[in-house]
């Protein structure tokens, strides 16, 4: 080192030809901000793509981001939601359907995780579309030598070398490059002198059979931008089915409350039916073992209702989990979304099952993913076959040195020039013929991946219809069910009073069953319908998901009247 600090104090010709060193070793310091701007850079070149992609996959771009924030949403919630104070209850802040959603796109892992995943296809793309950049290089070596010599001496000397370059890949194959190197010493015992030479050069490789051509030279760059288009797709489709899930934990979460209270004013009627017995037994109008059963009855609806309340807390607690939010804050789903919900009942499909499947073949985004692929395997073919040709390249060389000590003074007299053809033949492609084959059975493999994504559309579509159906006559069903119940427990408890002979406690008891059946079944099943609707729209790719979470579906027709 102190010798090459020699060369430099020494020589005022040789310092005008180190800045290359001097910049390195003043930069080296600042390399612990390359972090940050990389991340920068980074994201003004994914960002945009993802944009583009988005607009050529969905027909329109949506903001993204892969920064994690906390949303206001999320700080309000978490303030005004206290933790528990000792067990769960079902009290606590209630939220809305839209906010759950909120609160699970902005705290989701999941999410967060399949954001990334969009993040990473694009960050590939980047990469192979820098291949057909110009690439630019740059190396400054320093070094301070100190030999024997035959004489029985020592010899010092400093030396730095530089060489800069930039590579250029064109469509065709063609890689062109162009240098320029240095080499500058400086003797500091014997005769102490300076000595510098350079040289220019460029070069131009032309891949002739194997290697060159627009379909084998772009199709790593062909495939990224595809691959982008898919991971659009794949997101699309998880943000769906994401907040399907979202929405069917929320209203199952409704429907267990619901249960809770169905099974709580099933216990009121029986402890009401329990002290009418034991009047009725105290007059000699009933026997003790109705009385006896009525009890039992009653003893079993609590248990049922403190087992209710136990698998909702159970319930809220992984729905919590899956919004991405702490596990001990009290949160709860609002009663009124259960009121709107049932206040709405059925919402008619927008379409027949015939025009549904035909939406969806034209449609599905992981169809036309499964039948894009399928082509990336025919494409590929080609490129597979292009390997089994022969290597044969076309070589253009030229070279200008330097005068010696004159770095930038070319000997433009001295320069040389060279063509060539080079010709490997191909007496070895066992590797690429199994390569070609196998290509072939990819292709085959992926067609018939298409196929089946296909009629698996097609079951979905014809499954999500079923569903709707059935829960549509279910819950007609349950309707007609609970009114009845209704009516029967009504009337059981007016013959009872009566001291009609053939009417016992366990008519009562049974009507009472019957009631608290046909209450649970009816919410089941209307939340049942709700979420099937939403899975037929997701299977046919009409099901819209704005930034919030909340979604749209197609308009019902007018009822006939």
């Amino acid at each position: 080192m102190k010798s090459i600090l020699n060369l430099i104090a020494r020589s005022s010709s040789s310092r005008r030809w180190l800045w290359p060193l001097f910049t390195a070793l003043i930069l080296l310091p600042l390399t612990g901000c390359m972090g940050p701007w990389a991340k920068r850079r980074a994201d003004r070149q994914v960002l945009p793509i993802i944009e583009q992609k988005q607009r050529e996959a969905l027909g329109e771009s949506r903001p993204f981001s892969i920064e994690p924030t906390t949303s206001t949403l999320t700080l309000e919630i978490l303030d005004r939601a206290a933790p528990f104070a000792d067990q769960p209850t079902t009290g606590g802040l209630e939220i809305t359907l839209a906010e759950s959603l909120a609160l699970a796109i902005d705290n989701s892992r999941e999410f967060q995780r399949r954001r990334e995943q969009l993040y990473r296809s694009g960050l590939v793309l980047t990469a192979e579309r820098h291949v057909f950049s110009p690439i630019f290089t740059g190396i400054v070596t320093g070094r301070a030598t100190r030999t024997g010599t035959a004489a029985g001496g020592v010899e010092r000397f400093g030396e730095v070398l530089t060489d800069f370059g930039v590579t250029k890949v064109l469509a065709t194959g063609a890689r062109i490059s162009v240098g320029m190197s240095h080499d500058f010493f400086r003797f500091f015992t014997g005769d102490p002198r300076e000595q510098a030479a350079g040289l220019a050069s460029a070069s131009i490789v032309q891949p002739l059979l194997r290697g060159g051509g627009y379909r084998v030279t772009l199709e790593n760059l062909i495939q990224a931008e595809r691959d982008v288009i898919y991971a659009v797709r794949d997101y699309a489709r998880f943000e769906k089915n994401f907040i399907i899930d979202r929405v069917d934990q929320y209203y199952r979460l409704l429907q267990q409350r619901d249960q809770i209270d169905n099974e709580y004013q099933s216990y009121l009627r029986l402890m009401t039916l329990f002290d009418r017995a034991q009047a009725f037994l105290e007059a000699g109008r009933m026997p003790a073992f109705q009385v006896d059963q009525a009890q039992q009855d009653m003893m079993a609806a609590r248990n049922r209702w403190l087992q209710a309340q136990t698998n909702y807390a159970l319930a809220l607690d992984q729905f919590k989990l899956s919004l991405g939010l702490p596990t001990e804050i009290n949160i709860q789903p609002a009663r009124s979304e259960l009121a709107r919900l049932r206040e709405f009942g059925l919402i008619d499909l927008a379409y027949d099952l015939r025009s549904a499947e035909l939406i969806a073949l034209e449609q599905r985004l992981d169809l036309l993913t499964a039948r894009d692929r399928a082509e990336d395997q025919f494409r590929r073919i080609d490129v597979v076959e292009n390997a089994l040709l022969p290597i044969l390249d076309a070589r253009f060389n030229a070279r200008v040195p330097t005068d010696n000590n004159q770095p930038l003074d070319f000997e433009w007299q001295q320069r040389t020039y060279s063509a060539e053809l080079q010709l490997e033949l191909p007496l070895d492609r066992l590797r690429e013929r199994n390569a070609y084959r196998n290509q072939l059975i990819n292709f085959e493999e992926a067609r018939r991946q298409a196929e089946q994504a296909r009629d698996e559309v097609l079951v979905s579509v014809r499954s999500a219809w079923q569903r709707v159906e059935q829960a549509r006559q279910s819950y007609q069903i349950q309707l007609e069910s609970r009114n009845l119940a209704q009516v029967r427990i009504e009337s059981v408890t007016m013959m009872l009073e009566a001291g009609y002979g053939n009417i016992t406690v366990r008519d009562q008891l049974d009507a009472n069953n019957s009631l608290l059946s046909a209450e649970n079944a009816l919410t089941r099943e209307l939340v049942n319908y709700t979420i099937a609707r939403l899975e037929f729209y997701n299977a046919i790719e009409q099901l819209e998901i704005a930034e919030d979470g909340m979604w749209t579906e197609p308009d019902a027709p007018p009822q006939e009247s």
